[in-house]
């Protein structure tokens, strides 16, 4: 992908983290969004139909990596998690805005969606048991519920504390498909 492309798509995108902060998604507009990334609204509609879009692009971009990390083999538990913290890390401030803002709970579910189709989409294979997909579903929402968590209680909860609980409790629910 053109550089150029990176760079306006990484505006948007910390953009609108930014505004997530005071606004849900659908209050954001184009303009706004626009203004705010230093970007032409004409440079928005070349890439972009709506404000959303620019979330579900982060998605597909965190998905993503997190497959790309669950298909290689070397990485294991700890190296999804070490991939999964650097992607969420990356838009920190926006990140934590999302989990603690009531009003983006949509927002949340989607990504916590996003995580369990990765999840079965690497980890799985045709004619699974339907437990192992139970299995995965508590994964991935107890994953983002842990940042949403951490998010509202860092004072209680150090980041290498839940990176730490995190790795066992991923670990732990990795060994149990079969």
């Amino acid at each position: 992908m053109d550089q150029r492309v990176i760079k306006t798509k990484a505006a948007l995108t910390q953009a609108l983290f930014k505004l997530l902060e005071n606004k849900t998604i659908e209050k954001i507009t184009v303009t706004e969004l626009c203004r705010t990334a230093h970007i032409d609204r004409r440079t928005f509609y070349i890439h972009y139909s709506n404000v959303s879009d620019i979330f579900e692009d982060y998605q597909d971009q965190m998905s993503f990596e997190v497959y790309q990390a669950l298909s290689n083999a070397k990485y294991g538990a700890e190296g999804l998690l070490d991939v999964f913290h650097q992607i969420l890390m990356q838009n920190y401030r926006g990140f934590k805005y999302l989990c603690l803002n009531q009003q983006q709970h949509l927002l949340v579910e989607k990504l916590q969606k996003m995580v369990f189709e990765t999840l079965c989409d690497s980890l799985l294979s045709e004619g699974v048991a339907e437990d192992n997909k139970v299995i995965l579903k508590y994964l991935s929402s107890g994953l983002i519920d842990t940042y949403v968590y951490w998010f509202s209680h860092s004072d209680e909860v150090d980041y290498e504390t839940l990176v730490k609980t995190n790795k066992k409790i991923v670990q732990a629910n990795l060994e149990l498909l079969h």
